[in-house]
């Protein structure tokens, strides 16, 4: 044994590095090298000797060095697994390495053999290994396994005309730089960070070359810090050296700048040069220095101003290429560049990425709270109860999971439920300190707003709330900007706001700190029995701003709101206001008066500076003799009849000077709008949605100047536009969709602000006015659905068009070739246009900016040479297309390329073609941006020349065999085969596509059974699958399971193995009769079983407590579903067509989205059913493709 000894030696036993290697082949010369360099380099490395050897047992002494080594380093020589011994280390070697939590690692190095022959696909070592099983078979598998596994990891392959001096010399920095890991200190309770870590691990993109910055942004105490950690330690290897910089903020705050720069410099530079630094700008020049020529890791924990990061990592070029610079902050505002700015505001660093942290999923916020309060992973069955209602009152906040499950740990049920009592009332300490770090940096129009969303506004529409702040001089839409910037708020898609429930009552627990025991003397009450007791008492007082009624019929007097002075919101429902109100709520700017009554004996309820109304679900009309003190309400800017039925007519409101909202969307007797709208000169939105009474709109609508958004309603006769329409000249948006619009008229052509017009399914239009190019705003043009027999040649005028979506249109035939002049065109979707035929014109090759060009299922039968000219094209779909059969040269940039016909050959270049007979496949080799393929009528094999970066493959009908290599496939992400037969196509796949990549999704269709049970034995690990076939699952990790026509031979599924199965789809299973096993799933979250006709016994589901969504269909032996009652985190139901159903748990104490129960004729009472709470109306049916 020889031991290499440096400083770093502690004992005579620690080692760094464990070389394994075959002494005849490579002692006396590579690793006699490799074992010199190390220990001149100062490296702790360990040498066996043959002495050692002996018996057949890995002597103590072996054992010792491999299990203090951190690296192994195994030499593979071309009779390396002639020796039993270095197959035993090995073994072990990777034993050590599973077991150490990522603290140890293998690095292989490859002597005169591929890592191909150690994967044991080649003879090279599986004929030695084959005879040494006849003696030794009880250890060869354990090697196979262990040659096979370090066979898959990146290492050194020295080829035959390489340097064994620069690859030893490469090998020994990659060992020194792996030493020098600086390890953060981790929680040891994580919880759900490995989607996250990979994710973020996958942006920073460590092999590529550059400086890349990115920024982890989130709220306080959601986890940033150690989810950086985590990424930190597991790629600090990598670099040449690393920092992470802990609590910048409080650093900068507590020592200034040039302290954190000098924390930076420490782990680069000697101290005394360090400690020479004494203002920022000769720290920011050592920085440049140091650093400019070094591959770096640097963290930036809780940076919160801009400064920090402009005097520690402003530039990329202060740091050598393949660096990476990670931030993490609350306030997204630090990477603005001052000095720069839009209309809209400040621009973000256009080489900054980011990742948002996002809240835990219910079910890690429970393993998190539970190893703090239990020191298990889930909470004892007496507790299950509680600590749900625990994890679900703090929301899914990690900091507020661990502060409060560490303070329950060991208690008794009695502090439990009291705790739990005070956390319903108000967060925890802890969290409010972390989040009130936020809070302060606020000015007081910042806080102002935040505490009127945490209070009244969370999940409702922003718009109108800005209204009423802006009246109140707030400033909302800088207030929101810079709360969504310190993670305090986000707004939804659906321009909503959202809060995190922590953040929400952080709000509330300072309103209630204004006057923790008399409500009436806080500013803003949001309990409606509260509030409701203020009015009632008579306790208001000039202290409250905002009150929250809820409740429907509360009669509202003056006394009551005497003392309301400075009151500026009030909510409530079926409100009846009597009496003289004598000017009292003179200071209300917001007033929700839904379910308002008809009758209105209120006098003096002058509402002078109201900006906000809402009347919705009212029960007014155009007679309503509240319409007279409205009226006077000149301030007044957005009023809200939407859903009042009673309205005929749209009364006079031409005194409403102010108004710029006018929604009176599903006014569903709505006949007439009224004149008086013309004099509305700022009005910005009419919203006419689902008035399906309505068939016109009054000439004066043209006098609307100010109007840019305009919304008809849905219409199944005759609607009209009028002429005036033309007039509209801020007009943005208009929106006559699904209506029966007959004609656009000429005059359409005067709306020079145009951006978006949507005709979808407006099935009477015929013909496009010629003047529809004079839209020279418009962006987008949806002709989808419509009746046109042409495009008019104007089309071409559309200078600023980007999109133009005219799918199933039948009657068109061509396109013109004024299509080309369309110049700024990226998405051209042309679908089920299915009398389109001929060629596309040459002239689409002008479209350098089309990414997207969707010609499938339309008898198109050539396109352009021009082709080739589409630079930025990334998609091509030509699905269905019969009347191709050649193709041109495609550009490089194409990523997914689907085509389905019998008979295709490629033009252009012959370098790249393979053969003429299989031409439709080898043009893919040019295609070097190709992510997606799919193709369902090919060639019979698959070509081995597609584009590495190939992410889906979609094939049918194809012999695919290890003709060619596939090993380049390494982005590949999905892969269905249908119709397919398979001779060892993954034998020939990329190992890190058979390990991972490919788990996330699969597709075997109708494959023989020698073939599939072939394919499953590769499977077991996978988590994603979709089959058809007859076939035995035995898959541990599956995660979804869809299987369409399956047979089985016992008429019985079993899935109890499968315990963390997610989904499982069941269709057209004709001799299925029952499934084994599914109340076992607890991880289950979608079940559907359709068209499973011998079905008829199905488990209790009682214990699938995660299950969110539930469809049985068409089964129509199938007598009960028990077990509803308990799901309580069940949204969607739909069972149907099951005509021997008779038994049907009861669901109405579940909160259901979607219910629906019909044509299941032996239910009592339940033969047709819908409850639908998705803000449709209650008579329609419900999407079910959208549920399901």
């Amino acid at each position: 044994m020889e031991r290499g000894m440096s400083s770093r030696a502690s004992s005579g036993s620690s080692y760094e590095v464990f070389l394994n290697f075959r002494g005849v082949d490579t002692r006396h010369g590579f690793t006699d090298f490799l074992y010199h360099g190390m220990v001149g380099a100062g490296i702790l490395v360990f040498r066996d000797s043959e002495s050692l050897h002996v018996g057949e047992e890995i002597g103590a002494e072996l054992l010792q060095a491999i299990e203090n080594s951190k690296i192994y380093i195994p030499i593979f020589s071309a009779n390396y697994v002639s020796s039993c011994w270095c197959l035993r280390e090995l073994a072990y070697m990777v034993k050590c390495t599973l077991n150490s939590n990522g603290n140890k690692e293998i690095l292989p190095i490859f002597l005169d053999v591929e890592p191909v022959d150690v994967k044991l696909k080649t003879n090279l070592y599986k004929q030695t290994l084959s005879k040494l099983q006849r003696t030794l078979c009880s250890e060869v598998e354990s090697w196979q396994k262990a040659l096979i596994a370090v066979g898959k990891i990146k290492g050194w392959n020295l080829k035959k005309d390489e340097s064994q001096v620069d690859l030893i010399q490469s090998v020994i920095e990659a060992v020194l730089v792996k030493l020098n890991v600086i390890y953060k200190n981790v929680t040891e309770h994580l919880v759900g960070v490995d989607d996250r870590v990979e994710a973020i691990i996958k942006m920073l993109d460590v092999e590529s070359d550059g400086v890349k910055f990115l920024a982890i942004h989130g709220m306080g105490g959601v986890g940033k810090t150690t989810l950086t950690k985590v990424v930190f330690n597991q790629l600090s290897s990598r670099f040449q050296g690393c920092n992470f910089l802990s609590d910048v903020r409080e650093s900068s705050e507590r020592h200034g700048l040039v302290h954190l720069q000098k924390q930076l410099l420490s782990k680069f530079l000697d101290r005394r040069y360090v400690d020479q630094i004494s203002e920022v700008d000769h720290g920011i020049d050592m920085i440049k220095r140091v650093l400019h020529n070094k591959k770096v890791l640097i963290v930036l924990d809780d940076v919160d101003e801009n400064q920090q990061l402009k005097n520690l990592v402003k530039k990329g070029n202060w740091f050598g290429s393949g660096s990476r610079i990670i931030i993490t902050t609350r306030y997204k505002s630090v990477l603005m560049i001052d000095g720069e700015a839009t209309s809209e505001g400040p621009i973000k660093c256009a080489n900054v990425l980011t990742y948002e942290v996002q809240e835990m999923e219910f079910c890690h916020a429970l393993e998190l709270f539970s190893r703090h309060a239990f020191r298990r992973d889930s909470p004892p069955d007496d507790y299950v109860y509680l600590s749900k209602k625990v994890v679900s009152t703090l929301g899914k906040l990690p900091l507020a999971l661990e502060v409060t499950g560490s303070s329950l740990s060991g208690r008794s049920k009695e502090f439990w439920v009291d705790t739990l009592k005070k956390l319903e009332k108000a967060p925890s300490i802890e969290v409010q300190k972390t989040l009130m770090i936020t809070y302060e940096r606020l000015d007081d129009a910042q806080r102002q707003v935040f505490l009127d969303i945490s209070c009244f506004f969370v999940n409702e529409d922003k718009t109108y709330p800005c209204y009423m702040w802006e009246d109140c001089e707030y400033h909302p839409y800088n207030a929101i900007e810079i709360l969504c910037l310190m993670s305090l708020l986000k707004i939804k898609d659906d321009n909503t706001f959202w809060m995190h429930d922590q953040v929400r009552d952080l709000g509330r627990a300072i309103i209630r700190e204004e006057n923790f025991k008399e409500p009436h003397k806080r500013s803003r009450v949001w309990n409606h029995q509260e509030a409701l007791s203020i009015l009632e008492q008579k306790k208001g007082s000039k202290k409250v701003e905002a009150l929250s009624l809820g409740s429907r019929g509360v009669i509202m007097m003056p006394s009551e709101v005497a003392n309301l002075r400075h009151l500026r919101f009030l909510d409530g429902n079926e409100m009846f206001l009597v009496g003289d109100f004598n000017n009292l709520l003179s200071n209300l700017r917001w007033l929700s008066w839904r379910w308002c009554p008809f009758e209105f004996v209120a006098t003096n309820f002058h509402l002078v500076n109201l900006v906000v109304l809402d009347l919705s679900h009212s029960y007014v009309s155009e007679e309503w003799i509240g319409w007279n003190q409205i009226r006077v309400a000149s301030k007044l800017k957005v009023l809200d009849l939407s859903n009042c039925n009673d309205l005929m007519r749209m009364p006079d409101l031409s005194t409403l000077v102010s108004l710029e909202r006018l929604i009176l969307e599903n006014c569903r007797n709505l006949i007439e709008i009224d004149p008086s709208v013309g004099k509305l000169k700022l009005l910005t939105t009419l919203n006419l949605n689902g008035c399906h009474t309505l068939k016109e709109l009054p000439n004066e609508i043209g006098c609307l100047d100010a109007l840019t958004e305009i919304l008809i309603p849905c219409q199944w006769y005759a609607f009209y536009l009028p002429e005036t329409i033309g007039n509209l000249k801020s007009l943005l948006t208009l929106d006559v969709s699904h209506s029966w619009i007959c004609r656009l008229p000429y005059s359409i052509g005067g709306l020079v602000k145009l951006r978006r017009l949507n005709l979808f399914k407006c099935l009477k239009i015929e013909k496009l006015p010629d003047s529809i190019g004079q839209l020279q705003s418009l962006v987008e043009l949806d002709l989808s659905l419509t009746n046109l027999g042409h495009l008019p040649d104007s089309i071409g005028n559309l200078k600023q068009l980007t999109v133009l979506r005219m799918t199933h249109i039948t009657r068109i035939t061509k396109l013109p070739r004024a299509i080309g002049l369309v110049e700024k065109l990226e998405e051209l979707e042309a679908s089920g246009c299915h009398r389109l035929t001929g060629e596309i014109p040459e002239e689409i090759g002008r479209l350098s900016r089309l990414r997207i060009l969707d010609l499938s299922f339309t008898r198109i039968s050539r396109l352009p040479a021009a082709m080739h000219c589409l630079s930025n094209l990334q998609t091509l779909n030509l699905e269905s297309c019969p009347n191709i059969n050649e193709l041109p040269i495609l550009p490089s940039s194409l990523s997914c390329l689907r085509w389905a016909f019998d008979t295709l050959k490629f033009c252009g270049n012959k370098t790249y073609m393979l053969e003429r007979d299989s031409a439709c496949h080898s043009s893919i080799l040019s295609l070097y941006e190709l992510e997606e393929l799919a193709s369902s009528k090919t060639r019979p094999f698959l070509p081995w020349g597609m584009s590495s970066g190939l992410r889906e493959l979609e094939v049918g009908n194809l012999l695919i065999t290890s003709r060619g290599d596939y090993s380049h496939l390494s982005n590949l992400s999905t892969l269905r085969l249908q119709s397919c037969s398979i001779e060892n196509f993954l034998d020939v796949l990329p190992e890190e596509v058979e390990r991972s990549v490919l788990s996330e999704q699969v597709k075997i269709m109708q494959l023989e059974k020698e073939q599939r049970e072939s394919v499953l034995s590769e499977m077991e690990r996978w988590s994603g699958l979709k089959m058809s076939g007859s076939f035995l699952l035995q898959m541990k990790r599956l995660r979804h399971l869809e299987m369409r026509m399956c047979k089985f031979s016992s008429r019985v599924l079993r899935l109890s193995h499968m315990k963390i199965l997610e989904e499982v789809n069941l269709f057209g299973c004709s001799v299925l009769v029952e499934i084994w096993g599914l109340e076992e799933l607890g991880s289950l979250c979608f079940l559907s079983i359709v068209d499973c006709s011998s079905m008829d016994t199905m488990s209790n589901l009682s214990k699938l407590r995660k299950l969110r969504k539930l469809r049985v269909g068409e089964c129509p032996k199938l007598k009960s579903v028990e077990g509803l009652t308990h799901l309580e985190y069940l949204q969607k139901l739909w069972i149907h067509d099951c005509c021997s159903l008779e038994n049907l748990a009861d669901t109405s104490n579940l909160r259901l989205e979607c219910s629906t129960i019909e044509h299941c004729e032996r239910l009592p009472n339940r033969n047709s059913y819908c409850r639908c709470h998705d803000n449709r109306d209650s008579d329609t049916e419900p999407d079910h493709a959208k549920y399901f």
